[in-house]
């Protein structure tokens, strides 16, 4: 369930922690596992400090640094509520394309140009037909839509207080795995 955290809200995100903390198998290492991924990705790191201050000597001050990688950074609950992209996919989409357009690697200067153009040619193409209320038709296989929704509705769920952070967790944990 830990990738499920990142579908919901971030205010939630403490008590979601607290709760797969406390729920937590005895696992050899998962217990490191959830601290680290705590201090890195959710709450920070808290550290003593000692420093002299009025005349006193040492005094124990508690430090704590924000994560790593804040939660606004890898959290998606707000871009699965609104059907927006959580990926970078577009990007490698296009990189994919464009390979394709260009045909080989390591292409000569003017197979480069060549190719830059007709992908501008195509872009010009996409923009005046969506500008004639004719956007371009993106293919979605019917088990990633199914997926979507079912992701969509568990965290609007969450947001209007159909469901508690444990229920969410538990049926995100269902259908979110991290690929390799």
């Amino acid at each position: 369930m830990i990738d499920a955290l990142a579908f919901l809200p971030i205010s939630d995100l403490a008590e979601g922690m607290k709760y797969l903390h406390d729920t937590r198998p005895d696992v050899p290492g998962l217990s490191e596992l959830l601290a680290y991924f705590e201090s890195t990705y959710v709450s920070g790191t808290a550290r003593q400090v000692r420093r002299p201050q009025d005349g006193r000597t040492n005094v124990l001050r508690i430090r704590r640094s924000p994560p790593l990688f804040p939660p606004e950074m890898w959290n998606v609950h707000d871009a699965t509520i609104a059907g927006t992209e959580r990926t970078n996919n577009v990007c490698e989409g296009w990189n994919n394309a464009f390979a394709g357009v260009v045909g080989h690697n390591h292409p000569s200067i003017w197979t480069l140009v060549e190719s830059i153009q007709m992908d501008e040619a195509q872009a010009s193409t996409d923009i005046l037909r969506d500008a004639r209320g004719q956007p371009p038709a993106k293919r979605v296989k019917r088990a990633t839509a199914t997926h979507q929704q079912r992701l969509q509705q568990l965290c609007c769920d969450r947001r209007d207080g159909r469901r508690s952070v444990q229920d969410v967790l538990r049926a995100l944990g269902h259908c979110v795995r991290l690929t390799v």
